[in-house]
C-alpha cells in the first residue's frame, strides 16, 4: 500500500530554456500538492520529512517515473533533444534499485533522455558517489544541483563524473547589485567550461537576470520568468511556443 503522505502528490514539470534561442530544451519534474482549485503547491516540507525514509522515497520516485513514462515519453518521440531531470536521492539510486525499476516501467529505451539531480551534500557521500557510478552505467546524465552556495571545497569534486552544474537560485538574487556575486557567477561558468559541463541557472525571475546570465555564458535557465511548474498536458504547448520573445528586450513597464 502506498504511503498516504505521497498519495496526493502529482508530478508537474518546470521548463528549462536555452538562453541563446529561447527554446525549451527540457524540464525538471517536481512533486506538487494540487488543491481543489487546480493550483499546485510546493511539497518541499514533505520532501524534507521523507529524507530519512528510503522506502517511502522509493515509492515516490516510482510514482514520478510512472508519470514521466505516461506524460513525457510521447514528447521524447517528437522532440529528439528534449530531456527530463529528476531528483533521485542516493538512498534510492545508490543502492542499485533504479535499473530494475526503469525496466519494469519500459523506460530503458529513454535512459539517455533522463538526468538525475544530486545536491553537493548528496554527491559527496559514499552513496552519492555510488549513485553517480550507477547513473553512468545506465547512460543517465548527472546534474549537480544547488551549486555555488555550498561549503564544499572544489578539490572534493575531483573524480565526480558530472554533466551539468545547476547554479543555485540564491546566488542569482544579488548578481545585479553585488560585484562579488557577479564574479562568482562568471567563475562558475568558467569552471564549467573548463570541465566541459553544461550550466543551468535556477530561480530566474526577471528579464535582467536572463540577460545577465546569457551575457555571462550560462547555457540554460529555469524559473518563474518563463514558467512555473505546469501539468504534463501543458508541456507540449510550451515546446511549440518557445520563449525566444522573452530574450529580445525587457518587458514593458
Amino acid at each position: 500500500m502506498i504511503d498516504r503522505r505521497i498519495e496526493g502528490l502529482t508530478a508537474w514539470y518546470q521548463p528549462i530554456v536555452d538562453l541563446n534561442t529561447g527554446k525549451v530544451v527540457g524540464c525538471e519534474v517536481l512533486s506538487r500538492i494540487v488543491a481543489a482549485d487546480g493550483l499546485g503547491g510546493s511539497a518541499a516540507a514533505l520532501m524534507n520529512e521523507l529524507e530519512q525514509e528510503p522506502e517511502v522515497q522509493y515509492a515516490l520516485i516510482r510514482k514520478l517515473l510512472e508519470s514521466i513514462r505516461r506524460e513525457i515519453v510521447p514528447i521524447f518521440a517528437r522532440h529528439p533533444d528534449f530531456y527530463v531531470s529528476v531528483n533521485i536521492p542516493p538512498s534510492v539510486f545508490g543502492t542499485g534499485r533504479i535499473a530494475p525499476l526503469l525496466s519494469s516501467l519500459d523506460l530503458d529505451p529513454w535512459r539517455t533522455r533522463l538526468v538525475v539531480e544530486l545536491t553537493e551534500r548528496q554527491a559527496l557521500c559514499d552513496l552519492g558517489r555510488a549513485a553517480i557510478r550507477n547513473a553512468r552505467s545506465l547512460g543517465i546524465a548527472v546534474a549537480l544541483d544547488d551549486f555555488g552556495t555550498g561549503h564544499s571545497g572544489l578539490s572534493q569534486f575531483v573524480g565526480l563524473d558530472l554533466d551539468i552544474l545547476k547554479i543555485d537560485h540564491r546566488l542569482l538574487e544579488s548578481i545585479l547589485e553585488n560585484r562579488t556575486a557577479a564574479r562568482m557567477l562568471r567563475g562558475i561558468v568558467g569552471l564549467a567550461a573548463a570541465l566541459r559541463l553544461r550550466t543551468v541557472a535556477e530561480g530566474v525571475e526577471t528579464w535582467e537576470h536572463a540577460f545577465f546570465l546569457r551575457a555571462a555564458g550560462v547555457d540554460y535557465g529555469q524559473g518563474f520568468y518563463w514558467s512555473k511548474a505546469v501539468p504534463g498536458a501543458e508541456i507540449e504547448a510550451l515546446l511549440a511556443r518557445g520563449f525566444a520573445h522573452s530574450l529580445d528586450r525587457p518587458p514593458a513597464r
